[in-house]
């Protein structure tokens, strides 16, 4: 089955959750091939990240891309993240369409962007175009919380699909080895935070948590250029070294406003590392004590409350992981939903 992928980005240039779903993809179908923004000509179209639509735009230029590409070549099946495909849609060429939704512009934007210049073309303009993407395409949600987002805002009806994780990779190693390779000296109990240090991943209550909690450290694994006390900050983690960060720690602390899936809490549940996090993307659906504590609001003390019973319970979430979230599931689900619409 000869199968493409169009992406905004490909994992090697950008370190994100649709980009590794991507590489996971290849899982399902070997061979794979990933189209992307940044492997196109020069387009010439103005750049619309200003006023917020710049992924629209980019969606527009790589579906030229690729009609021009199936004068030359046929595919048995095309693949979009997102709106990265929309304007097959709207001219649909001869061969079936998949769309993966990795989120919605709506449930972000009425999560963590009300109040600033970013939110009208999030809430208003963007939809319309995920809207597009839709039609003509068997469409995919990569969890339950997309699949509620995309039917009671956009009246699509998507297959769940949950994402997966390397269970071979992301897998548990000694506490007290990985603190040791990663130079911490701290025998007091440490979090782990993975995520961006901004507003929507909660990291002023990371801060706060940690400013306030003198025994306690937190590994903040980050691309942001931040400080603080009791932070312990690396920056720009390479993909495989993250299993003995998160083994390094005693729990997840994953105080995100929005997420669509989420995948550090999964690794870090791969790696037997429980987690204590805001009920949104996965953690909204998983309703089982062996992944640790979810925490329904933002304040600081409920976390802090959340960390203790976290500590002392001690909770084994990776077997929870095995049941749910392996890439084996993933890529025979994948093939399944491709085989039903060829």
């Amino acid at each position: 089955m000869k199968v493409a992928l169009l992406s905004f980005y490909s994992f090697d240039q950008v370190k994100g959750g649709t980009e590794l779903f991507s590489e996971h993809l290849k899982r399902a179908f070997p061979g794979l091939e990933i189209i992307t923004y940044r492997d196109m000509p020069h387009s010439g179209l103005p750049n619309l990240d200003r006023i917020n639509l710049q992924q629209p735009r980019m969606g527009f230029s790589l579906s030229r891309c690729f009609y021009r590409r199936l004068e030359r070549e046929s595919f048995d099946l095309v693949i979009c993240n997102s709106t990265a495909g929309w304007w097959l849609s709207v001219r649909p060429p001869s061969v079936p369409m998949m769309n993966v939704f990795h989120y919605t512009s709506i449930g972000l934007s009425e999560g963590t962007l009300r109040g600033t210049p970013g939110y009208l073309p999030s809430r208003f303009l963007n939809p319309v175009f995920e809207k597009a993407a839709a039609m003509r395409k068997e469409n995919i949600a990569v969890s339950a919380k997309v699949h509620r987002e995309l039917t009671q805002n956009y009246h699509i009806h998507p297959k769940v699909i949950e994402n997966g994780v390397d269970l071979d990779r992301f897998k548990p190693y000694r506490r007290d080895e990985c603190r040791e390779m990663l130079g911490i000296d701290h025998e007091g109990p440490l979090a782990i935070f993975v995520g961006r240090a901004d507003h929507t991943k909660g990291f002023e209550l990371v801060k706060e948590i940690a400013c306030r909690r003198k025994d306690l450290k937190v590994l903040c694994v980050t691309s942001s250029d931040v400080q603080g006390k009791n932070l312990i900050v690396r920056r720009n983690v390479a993909n495989e070294l993250m299993p003995i960060h998160y083994c390094a720690a005693d729990f997840l602390l994953f105080p995100s406003r929005y997420e669509s899936f989420g995948f550090a809490p999964l690794e870090a549940m791969a790696c037997d590392v429980p987690v204590v996090a805001s009920c949104t993307g996965l953690m909204e659906d998983i309703n089982d004590p062996r992944a640790g504590e979810v925490v329904p609001g933002f304040e600081a003390p409920d976390y802090m409350g959340a960390i203790d019973r976290v500590l002392d319970a001690r909770p084994h979430p990776r077997p929870l992981v095995g049941e749910r979230f392996s890439l084996e599931r993933f890529a025979r689900q994948y093939r399944e939903a491709a085989e039903k619409i060829l």
